[in-house]
């Protein structure tokens, strides 16, 4: 993995299950939009456990939408406006230059940051009714 960040590396493998898994006629598009989405589930689930546990106060819907608006404008600035998404599938990083892990440790993330949109809430309104 030279130069590039763990993003760059499910940036990637998302890009892959785009064309391959599940081919679409936009991938590039397709991937900044999923990962912005997978970023915002545990971005916004762990500002909403932070601001339940210390605060008390359950975060609105739309601070949630605007916070994965946010992300999804920067990675389109990022991956797709200035090319780093064509760049980095020429490129093929990996983890580890292992394709095998990387495989895993990008599906453990989608695993994880979509989990959040189950247990999520369920916790926070454990939390928001304990106190």
């Amino acid at each position: 993995m030279s130069q590039c960040g763990k993003q760059d590396v499910f940036y990637y493998y998302y890009y892959l299950f785009y064309t391959k898994v599940l081919p679409d006629n936009q991938p590039h598009s397709t991937v900044v939009f999923t990962l912005s989405f997978s970023l915002s589930l545990i971005i916004n689930g762990l500002i909403s456990v932070i601001f339940a546990y210390l605060a008390n106060y359950n975060m609105s819907n739309y601070i949630m939408v605007g916070i994965f608006v946010a992300i999804m404008v920067v990675n389109y600035l990022v991956f797709y406006r200035t090319g780093k998404g064509k760049r980095l599938v020429e490129e093929k990083p990996k983890f580890f230059n292992n394709h095998r892990l990387s495989i895993f440790l990008t599906l453990l993330f989608f695993l994880i940051t979509t989990s959040f949109l189950f247990w999520g809430p369920i916790y926070i309104k454990y939390i928001l009714n304990a106190r």
